[in-house]
C-alpha cells in the first residue's frame, strides 16, 4: 500500500508542477520587468518536475537508465537557491544579479564534490543491481561522499532559510519607510511561505539525520504522499499570486542592495545612508518646518494612498531628502509620522463630532479598522471608543462604537 501512496503523489506533484510552471510562463510574458521572483519559480518547479519524474522513473515500476541515476541529486540544492531568489525579487525595488551571487553556485559544487566518487561508478552499481568492482576503501570514499552530500544538504537548508528570514524582517521595515498604509504590502502571506519553508525544511533536516544515523525514512507511504503535494501546491500558490509590493522609485530612497549588511546597521544608521545627500542641520531643520505647515495647511494625510513620494512632491522635495528629514530630523518613520497625524485628526473629531468610530477613521485616512485601532492606541493607548468617552465623560459608548 505504501508503494501506491509514494507514487500517488508523486504523480500529483509533477501534474501541479506542470501545471504551475504554465502559469508562471504566461506571468513570464505579461511581467516587462522585475521578473526575478518568476525566473526563481520557474527554477524551482523545473527542479521539482525532474525530481519528480527521476523518482518515477527509477521506481520498482519502470526502468531508468542506469547512466542518469543519481545524477538529479545534484540539482537538490536548487530548491533554496531559487527559494532564496524568489523571495529576493519580491523584497527588491530593483532585483539585479551582482557579481557576487556566483557565490549561490557554491551549494552545486559542494554537492558535486561529494558524489562525485559515487558518479564515477557504474549506473547499475549506484543503483544497487551489481556488485562493485571498486577497492573497498573507494567504497567508503562513496559512502562518506554520499553522507557528506546529505549533511551539506541540511546546512544549505538552515543557511538559506535564514537569509530568506532576514530579507523578509528588512523589508517589513522598508515599507514603513514608503507607505502610510500597509495593506497589501506586508506580505503576509510571504510570512506564511517561510514557515511552510521552515517546518518542511525541521522535516527534512530531521528525516536525513535519522537516515545518515541508520534509522528509516520517515517520507514513506501516504506520508510521502502528504509531502509531495503539500510542497508542490503551498509553493504553486505563493508563485502564481506573487506581485511585488516595492515600487520601482524606492529605489533611491532605501539603502542599496549590494551593502548586503545586517539588518540593524544598514537601516539604524541613517547618518552612513544620507552621507551623500548634501543637506546641512539648518535645511533639515527648514524642511521638517514646511513639512509640517504643508500637512496641517493640506491635511495631506486624508489621502488614503499617500506615500513618500507623493508628500515628496507637496513639498518640492525629492523623495531621499524627505526620508532624511523624517529619519534624522524627527526621528520617525513615514509611516508612523502620517499615522500619528491620522490619529491626532481622529482625536479631534472624535470629540467634536457624531461621526462613528469607522466613518472617522475612513475621513481621516485609515484603510482598515483593525489599523486604525493599533495605531490610535500606539499614540494614545487608549482605544478610540475609550478616548471618545473618556473625553465626553460618558461611561457607555454607543452601540455604532461598541464594536470598535
Amino acid at each position: 500500500m505504501d508503494f501506491y501512496w509514494e507514487h500517488f503523489g508523486l504523480a500529483a506533484s509533477l501534474v501541479l508542477s506542470i501545471f504551475v510552471l504554465l502559469g508562471l510562463g504566461l506571468r513570464l510574458r505579461d511581467t516587462p520587468s522585475r521578473r526575478m521572483f518568476l525566473w526563481a519559480m520557474l527554477a524551482f518547479f523545473a527542479i521539482n518536475t525532474l525530481d519528480a519524474l527521476d523518482s518515477l522513473a527509477y521506481s520498482p515500476v519502470f526502468g531508468g537508465w542506469d547512466g542518469l541515476y543519481l545524477w538529479q541529486d545534484l540539482l537538490i540544492p536548487g530548491f533554496m537557491v531559487s527559494l532564496y531568489f524568489f523571495v529576493r525579487g519580491l523584497t527588491s525595488s530593483n532585483p539585479v544579479l551582482y557579481r557576487r551571487d556566483w557565490l549561490h553556485l557554491l551549494p552545486f559544487l559542494a554537492g558535486f564534490l561529494c558524489l562525485l566518487p559515487a558518479l564515477l561508478l557504474p549506473g547499475d552499481v549506484r543503483r544497487g543491481e551489481a556488485e562493485p568492482e571498486a577497492p573497498e576503501g573507494y567504497m567508503t570514499l562513496v559512502e562518506i561522499g554520499e553522507s557528506a552530500f546529505w549533511l551539506s544538504w541540511i546546512v544549505v537548508l538552515g543557511v538559506y532559510g535564514t537569509l530568506c528570514v532576514r530579507r523578509l524582517m528588512r523589508h517589513k521595515r522598508n515599507i514603513r519607510a514608503l507607505f502610510s498604509d500597509l495593506d497589501g504590502k506586508t506580505l503576509v502571506w510571504l510570512d506564511g511561505l517561510v514557515a511552510t519553508i521552515l517546518l518542511i525544511a525541521v522535516f527534512v533536516i530531521l528525516d536525513e539525520a535519522r537516515i545518515l544515523m541508520g534509522y528509516d525514512e520517515l517520507r514513506t507511504g501516504a506520508l510521502a504522499m502528504v509531502f509531495d503535494i503539500l510542497l508542490a501546491a503551498s509553493f504553486g500558490l505563493f508563485a502564481l499570486r506573487a506581485e511585488p509590493p516595492l515600487p520601482q522609485w524606492s529605489d533611491g530612497v532605501l539603502p542599496p542592495e549590494a551593502h548586503a549588511r545586517p539588518p540593524e546597521t544598514s537601516q539604524d544608521a541613517p547618518e552612513t545612508r544620507y552621507a551623500r545627500s548634501g543637506l546641512q542641520p539648518d535645511d533639515l531643520t527648514r524642511l521638517s518646518a514646511r513639512l509640517e505647515q504643508r500637512m496641517q495647511d493640506g491635511q495631506l494625510w486624508r489621502d488614503h494612498a499617500l506615500n513618500l513620494r507623493r508628500l515628496a512632491s507637496e513639498i518640492a522635495v525629492p523623495s531621499i531628502h524627505l526620508s532624511e528629514v523624517l529619519n534624522t530630523e524627527m526621528g520617525v518613520t513615514f509611516y508612523d509620522y502620517v499615522n500619528r497625524c491620522r490619529v491626532e485628526d481622529a482625536c479631534t473629531l472624535l470629540g467634536t463630532t457624531a461621526l462613528t468610530v469607522l466613518e472617522i477613521s475612513e475621513t481621516v485616512g485609515f484603510n482598515s479598522k483593525s489599523t486604525f485601532n493599533s495605531s490610535f492606541k500606539k499614540v494614545t493607548q487608549q482605544t478610540p471608543s475609550e478616548w471618545r468617552r473618556a473625553q465626553r465623560g460618558t461611561p457607555v459608548a454607543s452601540p455604532s462604537d461598541s464594536s470598535l
